[in-house]
C-alpha cells in the first residue's frame, strides 16, 4: 500500500514541480516582464513571500516581511526596497501562476465514485465571499453597500466537489453582481454536470441554458416566483384556439405550505416556473420545523435592522419553507434526495471559512493597490494548492482505508506544512514526494472525519464509501 501511495504522490509532485520550481517561475517571470535585470530578488522569492511563508502581505509590516524573507531564502532587502517591488509586473506574475495552475488542473487520480455516477460526473458549486477593505481602495474596489466611499472585495469561486478542481476563480469589487457572473460560468458547462447555486445566482434563463446543454441543476426558488401547472380544462375561442391566459393555473404556495406538517417534504409534479418563461421543472417543497423557522425569522430580523429594510408579511410567512427546483430525473433521484444534494452547497461555505480563518485573506491595512493584489493572488494560489493537496489526500485515504478525510482538519494541517513543501520544491520532485508522503501519514492518523455528529457528511449524501465497495467487489 505504501508503494501505491508513493506512486500517486510522485505524479502529484511532478505537477507541482512543473509549475512552481525555481526554473519554471523564472521562465514565466521573463515572459511577463517581472525580470528586467539580474537581481537577488527573483520570482521564486515573490512566490515564497506571498504563498509559501504563511505571511499576510497586506497586513504584516514590511520589516517583518523582510525578516521572514531573509530567514527563509537568504535574500536581504530593505523594507522600502521590498515595498517598491510590489509593482504591476509582480501582480501579473502571480496572476499567471494562478491561471497556469487552474488551466493545468493539478493531478487527481480519479473522481469520487458515488451512487449518482450514471447521472452526473461533476458537481459544480458556485458562490462568493466578500470582505471589507480600507476606504482608500474605494476607487478600485467599490464595496457592496451602495456608497462610493466604501471599499470591499468579492471573490467568486466555482469548484467541482467530486475532484476539488477550481473551475472559476475571480477577485473583483465588492459590488460585483452574482447573477451576472453566474451567467458567464455557463460557457464551461458540460453534459452531465450538476450545477448547485444559491438564490443570489437565480436566473430562469440560466437554468434553461443548463438544461439545454444536457446538464442538471438544483436551485432554491425565490419566494416571489410564480409556479404553474397545465390547466386540464382550458377555455377555447369559437375557432377552436385555446385562450392563452387559461393554459396554466397558478398555484397558491402559501396554501400548499399549510397542508404540510413541519419537517415534511412534498413534490409538485409537472410544474412550470415563471410568469413568462414557464420553465418545466420539478418543484420540491420542504417545510421547516418550528425551531428552524424561529431561527430563520431571527436572522431575517437582524438582516432587516442592519440593511434598513422591511420584509413583507407574506414573504415572511413563505420563508417558513424551502422550495427547490431541479431537472434531475425523478425516477433516479427521488424527492427526498434533492434537499440533501442541495445541502452539499455548504461545502463551499466551509472553504470560505478556512480562507479567512487560516489564510487571513480578509486582513488588510492601508497599503498600495499592487501590494493588496499581490496578497490576494498569492493567497488564492496558496488556497488552490492547499485544496488540491487536500482532495488528493482525500482520494488516497478513501482508496486505502475507506475512510473520509475532514476537509477542515486537512486544510490547516496542510497549511502548517507549507514551509516544508517550499523547501522541498526548491530541490527536486523526489524530495517533494517524501514530504507529501509524510503529510499523508499525518493526515491518515489525525485528519480523518469524526462521526460523532449526527449531521450527514458529503460521503453519506453521495453514498461514496458504499459505492466504492460495490465497485471493488465487481472488479474482483
Amino acid at each position: 500500500m505504501c508503494q501505491e501511495v508513493s506512486d500517486e504522490l510522485a505524479l502529484f509532485s511532478q505537477e507541482l514541480q512543473r509549475s512552481l520550481s525555481p526554473q519554471a517561475l523564472q521562465q514565466l517571470a521573463k515572459k511577463v516582464g517581472f525580470v528586467q535585470r539580474t537581481s537577488k530578488y527573483q520570482a521564486k522569492d515573490l512566490i515564497a513571500l506571498c504563498v509559501w511563508l504563511s505571511q499576510k502581505v497586506a497586513s504584516t509590516s514590511l520589516t517583518q516581511l523582510c525578516s521572514s524573507l531573509e530567514s527563509s531564502t537568504g535574500v536581504l532587502i530593505s523594507p522600502e526596497g521590498l515595498n517598491q517591488r510590489f509593482y504591476p509586473s509582480a501582480v501579473k506574475l502571480l496572476q499567471h501562476v494562478l491561471t497556469s495552475l487552474l488551466t493545468q488542473k493539478l493531478y487527481t487520480s480519479q473522481v469520487l465514485p458515488h451512487r449518482y455516477t450514471s447521472n452526473f460526473q461533476r458537481i459544480r458549486i458556485l458562490d462568493s465571499t466578500t470582505f471589507q477593505l480600507p476606504d482608500v481602495f474605494a476607487s478600485s474596489y467599490q464595496g457592496s453597500g451602495g456608497s462610493s466611499h466604501t471599499a470591499g472585495v468579492k471573490i467568486q469561486l466555482e469548484y467541482d466537489l467530486l475532484n476539488g478542481q477550481f473551475l472559476h476563480v475571480h477577485p473583483g469589487p465588492g459590488k460585483q453582481n452574482d447573477k451576472t457572473y453566474g451567467s458567464t460560468c455557463l460557457q464551461t458547462v458540460q453534459t452531465g454536470d450538476l450545477c448547485i447555486r444559491d438564490l443570489g445566482y437565480f436566473d430562469l434563463k440560466d437554468l434553461h441554458q443548463i438544461d439545454e446543454e444536457g446538464a442538471y441543476y438544483i436551485s432554491r426558488l425565490k419566494l416571489n416566483t410564480r409556479i404553474y401547472q397545465r390547466n386540464l380544462h382550458p377555455e377555447y375561442f369559437k375557432n377552436g384556439t385555446v385562450k392563452k391566459q387559461t393554459k396554466y393555473i397558478q398555484l397558491d404556495m402559501e396554501e400548499i405550505m399549510h397542508q404540510l406538517k413541519p419537517g415534511e417534504t412534498y413534490e409538485i409534479s409537472d410544474a412550470y416556473i415563471g410568469q413568462y418563461q414557464k420553465l418545466p421543472s420539478r418543484v420540491i417543497i420542504h417545510r421547516l420545523t418550528e425551531e428552524q423557522t424561529r431561527k430563520r425569522w431571527e436572522n431575517q430580523a437582524l438582516k432587516e435592522k442592519k440593511k434598513g429594510i422591511v420584509m413583507k408579511e407574506r414573504s415572511k410567512r413563505l420563508s417558513a419553507m424551502n422550495v427547490y427546483i431541479s431537472n434531475l430525473p425523478a425516477e433516479e433521484v427521488p424527492t427526498g434526495h434533492i434537499h440533501d444534494l442541495y445541502s452539499l452547497r455548504w461545502q463551499i461555505e466551509l472553504l470560505f471559512k478556512t480562507w479567512k480563518s487560516f489564510f487571513k485573506i480578509d486582513h488588510c491595512k492601508e497599503i498600495n493597490r499592487e501590494r493588496l493584489e499581490c496578497h490576494l493572488y498569492g493567497q488564492l494560489i496558496g488556497i488552490l494548492l492547499c485544496s488540491s493537496t487536500m482532495f488528493q489526500m482525500r482520494q488516497l485515504l478513501l482508496d486505502k482505508q475507506k475512510r473520509e478525510l475532514s476537509e477542515y482538519k486537512a486544510i490547516y494541517i496542510i497549511k502548517d506544512y507549507f514551509h516544508l513543501l517550499f523547501r522541498a520544491i526548491q530541490k527536486s520532485t523526489q524530495e517533494l514526494s517524501k514530504i507529501l508522503l509524510r503529510l499523508f501519514n499525518l493526515l491518515q492518523k489525525n485528519g480523518r472525519k469524526s462521526h460523532r455528529y449526527e449531521k450527514k457528511t458529503v460521503f453519506d449524501i453521495l453514498g461514496v464509501v458504499y459505492q466504492y465497495t460495490m465497485c471493488q467487489k465487481k472488479a474482483a
